[in-house]
């Protein structure tokens, strides 16, 4: 590692969602762009943050959106996803022959009103189980 590079991720989190979720039992993936800065925020999973920090604009999209879709979805008032991990929401490489790809600008403050909020991806996933996924952490 070079000395002059700073990270935010404490190593034990590196490829958390491995550790947390069975590759055997993974049903749904969620990709983020980039990490979240900030020492000690970030635990690993796309788009969390661990409890006691502010939850960012992107993951307030996503729980904005889920709550539009999903009357039952209480919005939490902290943005760590470890629940969804281990609810085998997950994110690692997709085979595009055997899975079904859901595509949307990212939830940024910055894009999310071009298409993000209003795509549904949370219910067509649900539709798309055979078992609903409680999206409530």
């Amino acid at each position: 590692m070079d000395n002059r590079i700073t990270t935010f991720l404490v190593l034990n989190n590196v490829l958390r969602a491995f550790y947390e979720t069975p590759l055997s039992n993974v049903r749904v993936v969620m990709f983020d762009q980039k990490p979240y800065k900030g020492i000690g925020k970030v635990n690993g999973l796309s788009f969390s943050i661990n409890k006691g920090y502010p939850i960012r604009p992107s993951l307030t999209n996503i729980f904005k959106e889920i709550s539009n879709e999903i009357r039952s979805f209480n919005i939490p008032l902290h943005g760590d996803l470890t629940k969804w991990c281990n609810a085998s929401i997950f994110d690692k490489e997709i085979n595009t022959s055997k899975n079904i790809i859901l595509k949307a600008p990212h939830p940024s403050s910055f894009s999310a009103n071009k298409g993000f909020f209003s795509c549904n991806h949370f219910t067509i996933i649900n539709n798309l189980l055979d078992t609903l996924i409680d999206w409530n952490l």
